[in-house]
């Protein structure tokens, strides 16, 4: 779905986007604090609504974004493309692999035996599921890239794009960093820089996998599953996302070297020889 050519709207849509997610902390966490008394399950209510920020944005400025369609056609567009089962699966695997090598590392790292890093008591998994269902899979990807993705890779094209994106979305976390990790000092310093690179080279790879597979669902599954897998994880989050951010900017690079190999091949079957 083609939107409006104007850079203002691109500009606008981050801009509002970030400011809504650092005032909706301060007031409807103040809110949940003196009135509901701030317990983890109020929080994590909280959490989620907030991680509707992209949504809400793109929601709101969605007739300057696409003055000729309905929110309807939107939805209706964004599912239709064919799922590519092949490209899922692969993700899936990957990200499995990821999530199982990371926290095999940590249990090396912290002399612990690996299994006594997971919880997957009942109470945890059926949280999970739920939570992470209505939250940044669902909330975000609707805004970032079901509109903005699109937006910047027809400026810049698919690896800058999914680059400049993929930034726009770890910085976007930035309220987080201070309001939700309890780390302070070097340990929130570390965390920052390997979060940014960890979600950033995750972003990368759901820009690629979504220029491949142009169904919303694709960038959902993936980023349901990162979320997903983490909640089980009861270790430190610092250590996990040392590891992850590892392993991912590795995967990043490899996603950027397939698309390439694909560009130059399909460069070469569409350019006539010269003799």
């Amino acid at each position: 779905m083609k939107t409006v050519k104007s850079k203002n709207y691109i500009m606008q849509y981050v801009i509002y986007t970030y400011g809504l997610f650092g005032l909706l902390p301060l007031t409807l966490g103040a809110i949940a604090t003196v009135l509901l008394h701030g317990t983890p399950l109020v929080m994590r209510w909280l959490t989620a609504i907030i991680a509707w920020t992209p949504t809400y944005v793109f929601l709101l400025m969605f007739k300057k974004l696409y003055p000729n369609s309905t929110i309807k056609s939107f939805y209706k567009e964004a599912f239709r493309k064919k799922l590519n089962i092949r490209l899922l699966v692969i993700t899936t695997i990957i990200q499995i692999a990821v999530f199982a090598s990371s926290v095999y590392m940590v249990s090396i790292q912290r002399s612990v035996r690996t299994i006594s890093l997971f919880n997957f008591s009942f109470f945890t998994i059926t949280s999970a599921l739920f939570f992470t269902l209505i939250q940044g899979a669902t909330g975000e990807e609707s805004g970032l890239r079901g509109y903005l993705l699109p937006a910047v890779d027809e400026k810049y094209g698919v690896v800058k794009g999914s680059l400049i994106v993929s930034l726009i979305w770890a910085f976007w976390h930035a309220p987080m960093w201070f309001l939700n990790t309890g780390y302070t000092g070097t340990d929130l310093i570390k965390y920052i820089i390997v979060f940014v690179i960890c979600i950033t080279s995750l972003g990368f790879i759901i820009g690629i996998c979504y220029h491949y597979c142009k169904n919303l669902f694709v960038p959902i599954w993936i980023h349901f599953l990162f979320n997903f897998l983490g909640e089980t994880f009861i270790g430190s989050m610092v250590d996990l996302v040392v590891w992850y951010a590892a392993f991912y900017f590795i995967i990043a690079v490899g996603f950027f070297l397939w698309h390439k190999s694909n560009h130059m091949g399909n460069k070469e079957i569409t350019e006539p020889r010269t003799i």
